[in-house]
């Protein structure tokens, strides 16, 4: 899993480095992407380069986004 902790930059930074590390993606890797704000134009391009990911917001505000190119891969299995 490669974790890319992007709470403490500012936009567009964090969008910037999910594609980057979206794009270097391969087989079943996972990117879990902690951020501040929910990162609504990353799903669009995720989905539109045929990836998917699964995003839920914890008790403390934080969003946690689990990005993959394995379509067949259970993200609801991944969990902080």
């Amino acid at each position: 899993m490669i974790l890319l902790d992007t709470r403490e930059l500012d936009h567009p930074l964090p969008l910037e480095m999910a594609v980057d590390a979206f794009k270097r993606l391969s087989g079943s890797e996972v990117i879990h992407m902690v951020n501040r704000r929910e990162p609504l134009p990353l799903y669009i391009i995720i989905t539109q380069n045929g990836g998917k990911y699964r995003s839920f917001n914890d008790a403390d505000g934080v969003w946690h986004i689990y990005i993959t190119r394995d379509l067949a891969l259970d993200l609801e299995s991944y969990r902080v």
